[in-house]
């Protein structure tokens, strides 16, 4: 029997009530981790929860807004009082604002107190409970938006951007303390904001797939499953990414690879 890679490791996912944070959580726990899952959507991460305790897994819900510096330290003492650790811990919440340079003050201080802010804070919180376990591994959520130029993007392109700096300066500064921080930079995703968008344009699933703007312009033709992001960050996470620090690691299905 193939051991699990998560064994014995706390993971501590944001953002992990819905899509690819969903998709994560499950995965993690197939792996063998004990599950925190702390998100904003508290009825999708309660569920989220009972459906992973009722495999025989561990895992718990912690209302959590990233972005407020009080819940993120409510967040970290929960943790610890439940499970004493945390050995990795995957920044996925994000928020999508996506407009140009005609955004609002309003909408760029929402992006980035979440998207940016959000990422920061929780990662000072969680870096001293790493430290004085001896280490532990950090997944931060990019996207090829980091990298590549898109139409009214500014808004989001910018803070995944800023993550892509974020990965790598962290890594460089938690090295010797055995924290590892990479970066998973998916293409398009199949997750309820994707088919929302595509919805309003008339797609279904299959067509969204074949259409040129969307599944079409990836080189594999089609849109990603959340578990194929999931299974990047587990790979990440886990052991067998052991000599892997500071990199941003596309699964675009070739998107950026033109």
């Amino acid at each position: 029997m193939t051991p699990k890679r998560l064994t014995g490791k706390v993971a501590l996912i944001t953002g992990g009530g819905n899509g690819i944070g969903r998709a994560t959580c499950l995965r993690f726990a197939e792996e063998g981790a004990a599950i925190v899952i702390a998100d904003v959507d508290e009825s999708a991460g309660q569920q989220l929860a009972e459906q992973i305790n009722d495999t025989g897994a561990r895992a718990i819900f912690v209302s959590t807004d990233v972005s407020s510096e009080a819940s993120v330290g409510n967040l970290v003492k929960e943790i610890l009082g439940q499970f004493n650790t945390i050995d990795v811990l995957i920044n996925n919440a994000a928020t999508f604002v996506l407009r140009g340079i005609d955004a609002s003050i309003v909408e760029w201080q929402q992006v980035l107190q979440v998207n940016v802010l959000g990422t920061a804070l929780v990662t000072r919180s969680v870096v001293p409970v790493m430290k004085d376990s001896g280490g532990g591994a950090i997944v931060n959520l990019g996207s090829i938006s980091s990298f590549i130029a898109q139409p009214a993007f500014v808004t989001y392109s910018a803070t995944k951007a800023a993550i892509s700096s974020m990965t790598r300066c962290l890594a460089e500064d938690l090295a010797a303390s055995h924290i590892r921080v990479n970066a998973v930079c998916p293409g398009t995703v199949w997750t309820g904001i994707v088919e929302e968008l595509t919805r309003q344009q008339g797609l279904d699933r299959s067509t969204a797939d074949a259409h040129p703007d969307w599944g079409g312009a990836h080189m594999l033709h089609r849109i990603a499953d959340p578990r194929e992001i999931a299974n990047a960050i587990l790979f990440l996470a886990s052991d067998e990414a052991s000599f892997i620090t500071g990199e941003n690691l596309m699964v675009d299905g070739g998107y950026t690879a033109r």
